[in-house]
């Protein structure tokens, strides 16, 4: 299995993020320092691409890297803009079963350390449909007769 990674994906919509910003400082100076005797109503257009945005601040972009490991998955996340990075190791002696979440995670029961099973919700909407696919064969060829609770 090659390395699955987002990272091209999330970097793209953080620089587009900054376009934005510069773009919103650009209509604020014009607006108000270099043509001041325009109308207000322009400075619509430095909010109006915010709505488009909404929905990424829903499902806000989320670094996920997976690489094979001895007999399972290592996979790294870290969100947008964020030092916290979790780190979770799938193993075929782990993982115990699926549960139910939305179309936006895949939802993991892993053993701990101390045998305690561990609910881990793992955001893959930031992924490319191959690498999604890719995960989930990994994920069955580790526990292929893992259930669904």
């Amino acid at each position: 299995m090659k390395d699955i990674n987002n990272k091209g994906r999330v970097n793209r919509f953080k620089y587009l993020l900054y376009f934005y910003g510069l773009f919103v400082l650009f209509m604020f100076v014009y607006t108000f320092i270099i043509a001041p005797d325009l109308p207000r109503l322009i400075l619509l257009a430095a909010f109006a691409p915010l709505f488009g945005f909404m929905s990424s601040f829903v499902n806000w972009p989320v670094y996920v890297h997976a690489t094979e490991a001895d007999g399972g998955v290592v996979i790294n996340t870290q969100k947008l803009f964020s030092k916290k990075r979790n780190s979770l190791v799938v193993t075929k002696y782990n993982f115990d079963s699926y549960f139910e979440t939305d179309h936006l995670h895949i939802g993991l029961n892993v053993l701990d350390e101390e045998e305690n099973l561990r609910k881990h919700r793992i955001k893959v909407s930031w992924l490319r449909l191959k690498d999604l696919r890719a995960l989930e064969e990994k994920l069955k060829e580790i526990n292929p007769y893992a259930p669904v609770k």
